[in-house]
């Protein structure tokens, strides 16, 4: 593997789905939080196929509109002009195997519309009763505006509750940069897990 300066360390999107890829099989029901410009969503849908299920959520119809014509041959993927706070209202607790979130911002849009810190954690919370056991929550944060590094702090306090509650919880990004660097949160859901992480 040739490491160069610009593929190391890897972007949180893309060590996202490389770690997610080998843990979703075709058939899987599986949640896009964010669907922004739609790339985590093409990567689901890939994922699953034409047997499993895609849900995608985005209070921006800009969002929805990029996001759906990158999918627009696979009807497998249902959009949703919501927020993703409202996901549990589309699937059985326990139903689905992964549940993406890329906060922030849309590129190429409004930058001050920005997901809200209490709308994500609300998100959390109904993601974590729908994975299903095995199930993996997969959150990229963004501290390096000032809205982005409350919601990051925030997440990352929720994501270390986690474990306490039968999850396994790990954290990747960048050390030493100029200003805060985007980074990853992924979360699996024990066989055992129960209760509720407190926001």
């Amino acid at each position: 593997m040739n490491l160069t300066e610009r593929s190391f360390p890897p972007r949180p999107t893309v060590l996202a789905q490389d770690l997610l890829k080998p843990q979703i099989r075709a058939g899987d029901w599986v949640i896009d939080a964010t669907a922004g410009n739609g790339y985590d969503t093409l990567f689901l849908a890939e994922c699953v196929g034409a047997s499993g299920r895609v849900l995608a959520f985005d209070v921006q119809e800009a969002a929805l509109v990029a996001a759906r014509e990158r999918v627009e041959e696979m009807p497998w993927v249902e959009f949703f002009h919501q927020s993703h706070g409202e996901m549990a209202e589309h699937a059985a607790a326990a139903s689905v195997a992964v549940v993406m979130f890329n906060l922030g911002y849309l590129p190429g849009e409004d930058h001050a519309l920005t997901t809200e810190v209490n709308e994500t954690l609300e998100a959390l919370k109904a993601a974590q009763g729908l994975l299903k056991p095995g199930g993996l929550l997969s959150v990229i944060c963004y501290p390096g505006h000032p809205s982005g590094a409350v919601e990051a702090a925030a997440v990352e306090e929720w994501m270390a509750g986690l474990p306490a509650l039968g999850w396994r919880v790990a954290k990747y990004g960048a050390l030493g940069t100029r200003r805060a660097a985007p980074f990853l949160l992924l979360a699996a859901k024990g066989a055992q897990a129960t209760g509720s992480a407190s926001a």
